[in-house]
């Protein structure tokens, strides 16, 4: 076994602390957690800049999913897994540790503060060392993402020195959108169990087409407050959503316009709804 897979020293570094606390830290990586942070920075800090994170993120997750799909890379040995939420995907690449350059690394290269660089730095490695912590993924899985996940920041960056997004208009924007969503349906890896996610594209969409300009209150504690009531709604309207899409049994092209349809509301709820709200009472702008 190469040092690439082996994950054996992995048992005599355990402790209950430990356990607890990457477990924790794992969370970060999970759609949940992705989500709620993502709209909590839309709604206190900046909707451009956290639209832009989500962008991104959303890009990095159907890259990932596409791979892991593709390759078909078994995760560890069952014996060492600390964390039940890894379903039926695949290893390789890590999506945790993807994920987490692609956001945090955004965030951190978008501030341009030696703190915040330092503090997204250290989270990305301890995310990226929960995983094999946790027994879910080997040395080269963890790598393999956190390469992936730096090569697709370097090509936002390279977007951002050539301005890529102001080349083109907003609809043209949602075009290509539609398009890489199409080219991804068409040649996805898809076998049994392993699909791709239409109420994940259908967010990707929505949260384009329902971003927005408005800000909320000035104020800091207000403005904290109205965020926190917010993300009470975007949890609440995630669950309701789910519920939704599992109550009704569809197929074929109307189960994809279904599925699709339900994460676009869900990312316009969050994005244009929300927002809108607020500033019809005059508590944002």
């Amino acid at each position: 076994m190469s040092v690439w897979n082996d994950l054996s020293w992995v048992e005599g570094i355990r402790t209950p602390f430990f356990n607890f606390f990457f477990d924790t830290v794992s969370l970060a990586g999970y759609g949940t957690f992705l989500i709620l942070f993502l709209a909590f920075g839309y709604f206190f800090w900046s909707p451009q800049r956290f639209s832009r994170a989500a962008m991104l993120l959303f890009i990095s997750a159907l890259i990932n999913g596409f791979l892991k799909d593709l390759f078909q890379d078994p995760r560890p040995d069952i014996e060492l897994m600390l964390d039940p939420r890894t379903g039926t995907s695949y290893g390789w690449p890590s999506g945790h540790a993807q994920i987490a350059v692609t956001l945090w690394g955004l965030l951190a290269y978008e501030m341009k503060d030696k703190f915040i660089t330092i503090g997204a730095v250290t989270f990305i490695f301890l995310v990226a060392f929960s995983r094999m912590y946790l027994g879910v993924h080997d040395l080269g899985d963890v790598f393999a993402g956190l390469v992936i996940g730096s090569f697709i920041l370097l090509i936002w960056h390279f977007a951002v020195i050539y301005k890529l997004y102001e080349q083109f208009s907003k609809f043209t924007w949602l075009f290509i959108i539609f398009f890489f969503q199409l080219l991804l349906y068409l040649f996805y890896p898809t076998h049994e169990g392993h699909e791709i996610s239409f109420w994940f594209l259908g967010v990707m969409t929505g949260w384009y087409v329902g971003s927005s300009q408005i800000h909320l209150a000035t104020n800091q504690v207000t403005k904290l407050f109205l965020s926190l009531i917010s993300l009470v709604g975007v949890f609440f309207a995630m669950i309701f959503i789910t519920q939704i899409e599992s109550l009704i049994e569809l197929s074929g092209i109307m189960s994809i316009l279904y599925s699709y349809s339900l994460g676009l509301f869900f990312s316009i709820f969050v994005t244009w709804v929300i927002p809108r709200f607020w500033k019809l009472l005059n508590l944002a702008n």
